[in-house]
């Protein structure tokens, strides 16, 4: 439950904020920041989704920082293929790196803070005594 909450509110949420502070910073943009900004969110819903369950997938059989790296691949390997996809062409390759660093640190983040630190998994190895 806790993942789901880091993934799919928090993640969207966080690069939603920080689109809103970018355009409060620039005046005069106040009328494309609302529908803008529920495009992205509902964007980066999807790739947090997809992310969450990659991450979900790793999370018993690897640490939290390797985790998180392969995690954070994954969020920005997805806005950029679905960007490239979609446009069909090459040339926005430039144009695409905000996105993939936002995918790449909403997801690396939120799975960092979905760790359960607390609960350590044991492996269950034969006692070496007896």
């Amino acid at each position: 439950m806790k993942r789901a909450f880091m993934f799919l509110l928090l993640g969207p949420a966080s690069i939603v904020t920080a689109w809103l502070t970018y355009v409060a910073a620039i005046q005069g943009l106040w009328w494309i920041a609302g529908p803008t900004a529920i495009i992205l969110f509902i964007f980066v819903f999807f790739v947090a989704a997809i992310a969450a369950l990659f991450d979900q997938f790793l999370a018993r059989a690897l640490p939290a920082f390797v985790r998180a790296s392969l995690t954070a691949i994954v969020g920005a390997a997805i806005p950029v293929s679905v960007i490239l996809a979609v446009s069909g062409c090459m040339l926005l390759e430039p144009l695409v790196m905000p996105f993939a660093i936002g995918g790449a640190l909403c997801t690396g983040v939120c799975s960092l803070l979905s760790n359960d630190y607390g609960h350590r998994h044991r492996l269950a190895l034969p006692n070496a005594a007896e």
